[in-house]
């Protein structure tokens, strides 16, 4: 599910297409639009030696963490598949707020600015605006829409979002959400997210590490929203947190769901903990270091009472900084 709903993404975040790109921005306007997000304050920051590497990540591999010194890191194929997954999301969910970005305000008002409404190129039963207004040091905004010849109270919000400044430009705390269930109540196109109730996300940028936290509701909500975190502290070390169904790790009769944390350096090098939620080793960790080829120098199965341990735990780099 995960994987379909970030490819589509994009498909769901409509510009507006008939505003009028530039035009003149006051220094007020340009306070309003720096409390959008950009991409390099949400988007996971991967090692540039994760572009080069190959080899299956643990939900490719059928033989689990029957993994030797020296081979690729399925956990690190895992994290760099995942990261690129995420930067996908962010990039379809962020393309609607660069148009924004680019056109100027309709309408002004002190504490108010709206762009539009305008006729949806796309939907042509639609207009589409969007209305942001600031509370001191808060800026909430909406992009909203309606059917065309309806009145004002007719618009309902596709995408919502809020930041709230702390120092500096774009530094502060925010959230943004996509309402897909609201989209497919009102007959709103919603192309590739017809398995999703929402996405959100959540972040902070005022001190590091930052943190971006993204949460995908599925429809109905029957089961838990999939949730993953990302981390970045000082000298660009990052870190995400997410979970792995039904991972075949051990020979046995069940499946197992995991929780894995991963941590990387600039230069490539990675360390992963991988946590057992459910499954035939339940409880069970797993800790792996990679060099910057991506290949395994440590790791540590807990469940291993004759073989625990294996290579040279001082390979692993120093992740301390994301201890906080």
């Amino acid at each position: 599910m995960r994987e379909h709903a970030m490819r589509h993404l994009a498909l769901a975040c409509l510009c507006l297409a008939a505003a009028a790109c530039g035009g003149d921005f006051s220094n007020d306007d340009l306070e309003f639009l720096n409390a959008l997000p950009q991409r390099e304050d949400l988007a996971v920051k991967l090692s540039a030696a994760s572009e080069g590497r190959s080899g299956g990540g643990l939900t490719t591999r059928k033989d689990g963490l029957v993994v030797r010194l020296g081979e690729a890191s399925r956990v690190s194929g895992d994290t760099d598949k995942t990261g690129r997954e995420f930067n996908g999301a962010v990039d379809g969910l962020l393309s609607l707020l660069e148009n924004i970005r680019n056109s100027s305000p309709t309408s002004r008002e002190p504490d108010r600015r709206v762009w539009g409404p305008f006729k949806d190129k796309d939907h042509p039963r639609f207009d589409v605006r969007f209305v942001m207004e600031r509370r001191e040091l808060r800026f909430d905004y909406r992009l909203e829409y309606r059917r065309t010849g309806e009145g004002d109270d007719a618009w309902w919000a596709l995408l919502m979002g809020w930041f709230q400044a702390d120092a500096g430009i774009r530094k502060g705390v925010g959230a943004l959400s996509l309402d897909v269930k609201r989209a497919t109540e009102e007959t709103f196109p919603v192309g590739g997210l017809f398995t999703l109730d929402r996405l959100d996300i959540d972040y902070q940028t005022k001190a590091l590490p930052t943190r971006v936290e993204m949460a995908f509701t599925p429809r109905g909500s029957l089961t838990e929203p999939t949730r993953y975190m990302y981390r970045e502290a000082a000298g660009r070390l990052g870190e995400m947190r997410f979970t792995l169904p039904d991972i075949d790790l051990v020979v046995g009769g069940r499946l197992e769901d995991v929780a894995l944390t991963t941590r990387w350096a600039p230069d490539g090098r990675g360390m992963g903990v991988l946590e057992v939620l459910d499954g035939d080793i339940k409880g069970a960790k797993y800790t792996e270091c990679w060099n910057a080829l991506g290949r395994v120098t440590f790791l540590a199965r807990s469940w291993d009472f004759f073989n625990p341990t294996e290579g040279d735990r001082g390979s692993c780099a120093d992740f301390s900084a994301l201890d906080e």
